[in-house]
C-alpha cells in the first residue's frame, strides 16, 4: 500500500505543534472536522492547499464561492439580517511572482461581488514603506503590487489597534525582524452595515503572527430592521411562530437599547471631559447627534394650530417674544 508523507497536527496544552510522519494518505477534511468538534463549532471550511481553515460558531447558511492555494472565500448569509457578507480569508505566498496569482483572484472576486465583502489574514508583504524593524530593504515593486491591488477592487482598510507589527521572525539582537503583514480590507457595501469597524493585533502565543480581532461599533441600525423584518412576516403570516420571533427580536432590541443608552451616558459623562476638546471623528459625531436631537421640526401656535415650516415657526417665536415683552412693560 503506498504511502505519503503528511503534516500532523496535535493539540497539546491549549498549542498547536505539528510534526512529519508517515501513514496512509487521509483526507485533510478529517483534520478540521476533528478540531471543529474540539472546539465545539458549529461548521468548519478549509481551502484546497487545506493552509486556510475557517470556523463557524453559529448555524448559519454558508458557501464556498472561491477556492484557490492562496485564499478561501466564503458567503455566509445572516437570516435574521437577511443580508449576505462575503468573507476572503487569505495566506499569501512568500514570493512575489507566486503573488500575482492572489491579486488576480482579488480583482475576480472584485468584478463577482456586488454585496458586502471583507477580506484580510495574512499577506506576507507590506502595504506600504511604513516603519518596519530589521530586515532587508522594502522592494518598490511588491509594496505597488499590493497597493495597486487594493486600489482597483476599491477597498479601505479597517483601522487597527495594538501593536503596529503583526509579524515576528522570533530572533532577538540584529537578527531581529518586526512587520505588519496581516491587514484587514473591507468595499462601500459593508461601510453602510456598521458605523465604525476596528481591528485589534492581539498578543502572538503560538505563532509568529499576531491574531485579528475584528470588532464593530453601533448596530442600533440592523437591530432596527431585525424587528421590521419579523414585523413584516408576522404581518403577512400572524401565526404563533411569527409572533414569538417578533416578540423575541423586541426583547433584543430593547436590551440594545438599555446597554446603549448607560454606555452613552458614559461617554457623555466621562470621556467628554477627558477628551472632548480632542478633533476626533466619534466626538464630532456626538455633536451631530446632539444638534439633530435639538432641531425644532415644529412648534404650535397662540391659536393652538401646529406650524412646521421654517418660515412660519421663525415669524411665531419672533411674535412670541414680541408679545412677552409688550406684557413685561
Amino acid at each position: 500500500m503506498e504511502k505519503d508523507k503528511e503534516e500532523q497536527v496535535n493539540l497539546v496544552n491549549g498549542k498547536v505543534y505539528k510534526q512529519a510522519g508517515v501513514s496512509p494518505k487521509v483526507s485533510k477534511a478529517r483534520y478540521i472536522q476533528r478540531y471543529r468538534n474540539r472546539l465545539a463549532m458549529a461548521n468548519a471550511f478549509s481551502n484546497c492547499s487545506g493552509k486556510i481553515w475557517c470556523f463557524v460558531n453559529i448555524n448559519i447558511d454558508v458557501e464556498v464561492i472561491s477556492d484557490t492555494v492562496q485564499q478561501l472565500t466564503l458567503r455566509p448569509f445572516f437570516q435574521d439580517l437577511e443580508k449576505t457578507m462575503y468573507t476572503t480569508l487569505v495566506y499569501a505566498k512568500c514570493d512575489e511572482a507566486e503573488r500575482v496569482e492572489l491579486w488576480d483572484n482579488m480583482y475576480h472576486l472584485y468584478n463577482t461581488i456586488t454585496e458586502a465583502w471583507m477580506i484580510g489574514d495574512d499577506f506576507n508583504v507590506v502595504l506600504n514603506d511604513e516603519k518596519n524593524i530589521g530586515g532587508i530593504p522594502i522592494q518598490p515593486q511588491n509594496v505597488e503590487d499590493f497597493a495597486f491591488s487594493v486600489n482597483s477592487c476599491e477597498l479601505e482598510e479597517i483601522r487597527f489597534k495594538g501593536s503596529p507589527f503583526t509579524w515576528w521572525n522570533g530572533r532577538a539582537g540584529d537578527d531581529c525582524i518586526f512587520q505588519r503583514l496581516d491587514r484587514m480590507f473591507i468595499n462601500a457595501p459593508l461601510q453602510d452595515w456598521f458605523n465604525s469597524l476596528e481591528v485589534e493585533h492581539l498578543a502572538r502565543t503560538g505563532s509568529d503572527h499576531a491574531p485579528l480581532l475584528c470588532t464593530y461599533g453601533e448596530i442600533d441600525q440592523n437591530q432596527e430592521e431585525i424587528v421590521k423584518i419579523k414585523e413584516g412576516r408576522f404581518e403577512e403570516e400572524p401565526s404563533p411562530i411569527n409572533r414569538c420571533a417578533l416578540q423575541k427580536a423586541q426583547t433584543e432590541m430593547k436590551k440594545y437599547l438599555h446597554y446603549e443608552k448607560g454606555y452613552w451616558r458614559h461617554k457623555f459623562g466621562l470621556d467628554w471631559f477627558v477628551e472632548g476638546d480632542r478633533n476626533t471623528k466619534f466626538f464630532h459625531t456626538v455633536v451631530k447627534r446632539r444638534r439633530k436631537n435639538l432641531q425644532i421640526r415644529k412648534i404650535q401656535n397662540s391659536e393652538g394650530d401646529w406650524i412646521e415650516t421654517e418660515d412660519q415657526i421663525a415669524a411665531e417665536a419672533i411674535s412670541f417674544y414680541e408679545n412677552s415683552s409688550l406684557r413685561r412693560i
